[in-house]
């Protein structure tokens, strides 16, 4: 820090308008870095501390010399005591900075001992082709169990130069010196960690790629496989919607279908009720919007025939049901295409405004009568417009509310 005199010799400065304040600042601070800095007093290891924390004195002259070489020479007493409690003698110490560890301090020394990294690991390591690692490397090691044998054998399956993170994902994640030369003699080779990682997590065994290409499924990349394998389509899966007649499907198609529930059962029931020659789409669409087999029988036999797929889907959106269908031809409209069902239904026509508007005006055809119940006319309003007769066409209705029933 600049003596008084120095800062004052400033402060005069600034006031007489020689320099500005910001420069003084400058200034105060380049006299202080230039000031020399204190040296620190070395300290000793207090022999009888080391006592205290549990050494013999043999002992723990010996740990002080060999963490004097390592530039430790301050240690308060419950340093001494955690060195004691993890067992940090003179001989470990001496082995670990043998080992090129000679910067290592008082909380490193404990670390390694309470993850159980000895001298032996580390030369273990070494000598299957680690080199040079530092602490936080070497637990995260003995922490997640790569053993040096894991290591070497990883090493010899053609894996080489793998950084920690990636040597620790082989080993949480399964990737096995078996599983990397199963997965070569399977026809995949030259896969990177990250995707042997992302095969073994999402089931893409040496197995199921044998089964895929015998299924017809061949020289699918990894993204490919792993999809097919996430969406339930399994070789079996790709026989049997062979079987049911979907054939040359690409690995999307195939995705979709068993992502819809557009299984081969689906597709043959669709069949036995009339639907046929549908494209994927068709058929997911069909079983997204609840246009199933049963549906299509019932609105058959409800009386609503030769619909082609949009038709069904529009009145399975619509709430046209062969229920309401049934129910509708009842009243004495037979023939009503889709349009008008549904027209019917988005209005909530009940049955009994539709038989009263029937009876009191028989002589409309179809469309008249469903465009006259589906201005909001009321029951009770019936025999008035009766009486009066209907508005020419082109004239504006009179629009009513229709009570449900």
């Amino acid at each position: 820090m600049p003596t008084p005199s120095e800062q004052m010799q400033v402060l005069e400065m600034i006031s007489q308008g020689k320099i500005t304040a910001s420069q003084g600042e400058e200034l105060l601070k380049a006299l202080a870095a230039s000031l020399p800095k204190p040296k620190p007093q070395p300290l000793r290891v207090d022999l009888g501390g080391v006592a205290a924390a549990g050494y013999s004195p043999g002992e723990g002259a010996s740990l002080a010399a060999e963490l004097r070489k390592l530039g430790i020479e301050r240690i308060k007493l419950s340093e001494l005591q955690e060195l004691r409690l993890h067992d940090v003698n003179a001989g470990f110490v001496r082995e670990i900075a043998a080992l090129g560890y000679d910067d290592v301090d008082l909380d490193e020394l404990v670390n390694l001992r309470m993850q159980n990294i000895t001298p032996e690991y580390i030369r273990e390591l070494r000598a299957a082709g680690l080199d040079a690692v530092n602490f936080d490397e070497l637990i995260e090691y003995s922490h997640h169990g790569v053993t040096p044998e894991f290591f070497r054998a990883i090493r010899d399956a053609g894996l080489k130069d793998l950084d920690v993170d990636e040597m620790v994902g082989c080993f949480e994640h399964g990737v096995t010196p078996e599983f990397i030369r199963a997965m070569r003699d399977a026809g995949i080779k030259d896969l990177d960690v990250d995707e042997l990682v992302e095969c073994s997590d999402h089931g893409v065994t040496p197995d199921f790629i044998r089964a895929m290409r015998a299924a017809g499924i061949k020289d699918l990349d990894v993204d490919e496989l792993v999809e097919c394998s996430d969406h339930g389509v399994t070789p079996a899966f790709i026989r049997a919607m062979r079987d049911a007649g979907i054939k040359d499907l690409d690995v999307d198609e195939l995705v979709e279908c068993s992502d819809h529930n557009v299984t081969p059962e689906f597709i043959r029931a669709m069949r036995d009720a009339g639907i046929k020659d549908l494209d994927v789409d068709e058929l997911v669409e069909c079983s997204d919007h609840n246009v199933t087999p049963g549906f299509i029988r019932a609105m058959r036999a409800a009386g609503i025939k030769d619909l082609d797929v949009d038709d069904l889907i529009e009145c399975s959106d619509h709430n046209v049901t062969p229920e309401y269908v049934h129910d509708i031809f009842t009243v004495g409209l037979p023939g009503l295409d889709t349009d008008l069902l549904v027209q019917l239904a988005d209005h909530d026509v009940t049955l009994e405004a539709l038989r009263a508007a029937r009876l009191a005006f028989p002589d409309l055809d179809v469309e008249e009568l469903v465009d006259l119940v589906t201005e909001g006319l009321d029951l009770e309003d019936l025999e008035d417009l009766k009486a009066t007769g209907l508005p020419a066409k082109g004239e504006t209705h009179i629009h009513l509310h229709q009570e449900k029933s």
